[in-house]
């Protein structure tokens, strides 16, 4: 796994606690014209959850652990839902890693 995108194209990242096992991971799909977000991956390890934005060649199959919806229902700004175990949740960016949650 590694980041494909910087911090400030998929901003703002907001992280929304949906049920005690479960988080919401909201975030902008960068407008490419060859390339989309088909969601994200994620690794928890030592207490820590860091999650990377997947980014896909229109063209080819992408699979990430987590699917955005697509078509996209309100525009740009995408949800993905991933396992939540307690941890910290840190977002991974080719320029960044920031700690979202909690």
């Amino acid at each position: 796994m590694k980041a494909q995108y910087a911090k400030s194209a998929v901003q703002p990242v907001e992280i929304e606690k949906i049920s005690e096992d479960q988080l919401s991971i909201h975030y902008t799909m960068p407008a490419e014209s060859l390339y989309y977000s088909p969601g994200v991956n994620f690794r928890s390890e030592d207490g820590t959850l860091r999650v990377y934005i997947d980014r896909c060649h229109i063209k080819d199959k992408c699979e990430p652990m987590a699917k955005v919806p697509l078509p996209p229902k309100n525009g740009w700004k995408v949800a993905v839902n991933v396992p939540y175990k307690g941890e910290k949740v840190l977002m991974v960016y080719t320029d960044a890693e920031e700690q979202v949650y909690p």
